[in-house]
């Protein structure tokens, strides 16, 4: 069943201001259609962007230009729109403790970045207020390499549209937005695996938090995210005699040392018992239940249910420090919209976005979808190129091209250790590669305590980068 909705290509302009460190920044807003045509030039599909130029510069024909986006697939840019980058954000005075019914309001954002480059948000065709407007373009769009190819379209369009060929060019992504970026990176230069174009659009810069590179790593998943295990452990169950930082750090060594060398080994591991107390010590889950899957943990079945089942408990998927009562004759709907973490915060996000559209003269009636389960579930995840295979071919053609790996250190999803791994495993100058873990969970912005100390490292790896 489909709502009839008015499709035609829009265009909202605005004017804002925002306090940055002391000083007044006026901005100008466009939100607008991107359309995407086929041989007859008929619209199939669009993209929806959302750019906050800053007003008072004279010439901006070399500012740098930020492009943002989530990931999904099938995710609106809501989520970082809302929660770290736009000049205004949604207020959330508690993250742990949120009111999950109306009324939601915004703040001005203290760590926004207009100051150092214009902000361009990004709503792929199928999300967000982006339509997938022919049926016959969904293999063309909702797959790794034609996403990333019509986002790179969309970029080269639009720095050429706001004369802003000359811009530095930073990406930032989120989920499976830090695979778009790793492969958009290549697309924009010309080195996409197929019907790539040779744009020579270099990037200065990449963002990357909650990191996933849709292939799975040639390393037992349990050893990497042993890691977020013992983070969510301490938060839940904090020991006395250490700190949680050195409690992780013991964590890491162990699971890159002694736990790898067990599960490579296998059953002729000698030392299982050894191995699994260790691994109850970490985790927080059972010696019994370590040997009984064989020394492996699955983060969403296992630990998720198991850290707190004394106390009749389940942790949020996406943020372990969220919790419900795991009632087992209460069936879940699915992993996202059902979970202790994104049931909490998705009414403020979605809320707070469309008051957002109100301060942005949206005036479309068109319905925004944060996160389409159509386009997830169809989307193809094949590719020709790696995430890792491009983001290293990128770094050896661009000598100046730097890389942020961010993380949630309760992100049970994109884990820390899972992020740890590619910034070091992926071919890369690891001479411009920066590592950043975090007190929250998938979105690593939520809580004023990890909120500052990301936007704080974030501030300072973009103005390296230009």
């Amino acid at each position: 069943m489909r709502i009839q909705e008015n499709l035609e290509k829009s265009k909202y302009e605005a004017d804002g201001s925002i306090q940055i460190q002391g000083t007044t920044i006026p901005y100008h807003t466009i939100c607008e259609d991107n359309f995407f045509v086929d041989e007859e030039n008929n619209p199939v599909a669009s993209i929806f962007s959302y750019a906050y130029f800053r007003s008072d510069v004279q010439d901006n024909s070399k500012r740098p230009i930020l492009f943002i986006y989530n990931g999904g697939p099938g995710c609106a840019s809501l989520w970082l729109h809302m929660g770290l980058f736009g000049p205004r954000i949604v207020k959330l005075d508690d993250e742990l403790n949120l009111p999950t019914v109306p009324p939601f309001e915004l703040e001005d954002n203290p760590h926004c970045l207009l100051d150092l480059c214009d902000l361009v948000f990004i709503d792929p065709a199928g999300t967000g207020l982006g339509r997938l407007i022919q049926e016959k373009a969904r293999k063309e769009f909702y797959e790794t390499h034609g996403d990333v190819r019509s986002v790179s379209k969309f970029i080269e369009q639009f720095l050429a549209r706001y004369n802003r060929r000359n811009s530095p060019v930073l990406l930032a992504g989120e989920s499976y937005g830090t695979a778009r970026s790793a492969l958009l990176a290549g697309e924009l230069m010309g080195a996409g695996p197929e019907k790539a174009d040779t744009m020579g659009i270099s990037v200065s810069g990449i963002f990357l938090l909650g990191s996933y590179f849709i292939e799975k790593l040639p390393v037992e998943a349990s050893a990497t995210d042993l890691i977020t295990m013992a983070a969510t452990n301490y938060f839940h169950n904090p020991k006395e005699n250490i700190s949680q930082k050195d409690f992780i750090d013991e964590a890491f060594t162990f699971a890159s040392t002694e736990y790898v060398t067990a599960l490579f080994l296998g059953d002729t591991c000698p030392n299982k018992e050894e191995i699994a107390d260790k691994l109850a010590y970490y985790s927080g889950i059972d010696k019994t239940y370590w040997l009984r899957h064989h020394l492996h943990m699955d983060m969403q079945k296992g630990f998720a249910h198991k850290l707190l089942e004394d106390k009749g408990l389940a942790l949020g998927f996406y943020d372990g420090r969220y919790t419900w009562n795991d009632d087992p004759e209460i069936m879940e709907a699915n992993v996202i919209a059902d979970d202790p973490a994104m049931g909490q915060y998705t009414p403020a996000f979605q809320t707070a976005y469309g008051l957002m559209r109100q301060e942005l003269n949206i005036t479309s009636d068109r319905i925004s979808k944060g996160l389409v389960f159509d386009v997830n579930m169809t989307w193809n995840r094949e590719f020709k190129t790696s995430p890792a295979q491009s983001l290293a071919g990128c770094m050896r053609r661009n000598k100046q091209m730097k890389v942020f790996f961010a993380s949630g250190l309760y992100d049970l999803c994109t884990t820390a250790g899972n992020a740890r791994y590619l910034a070091t495993h992926s071919n890369l100058d690891q001479n411009r590669v920066t590592i950043g873990e975090y007190p929250s969970g998938h979105m690593a912005y939520l809580g004023k305590e990890s909120f500052d100390l990301l936007a704080k490292d974030m501030r300072a790896f973009f103005e390296s980068c230009i």
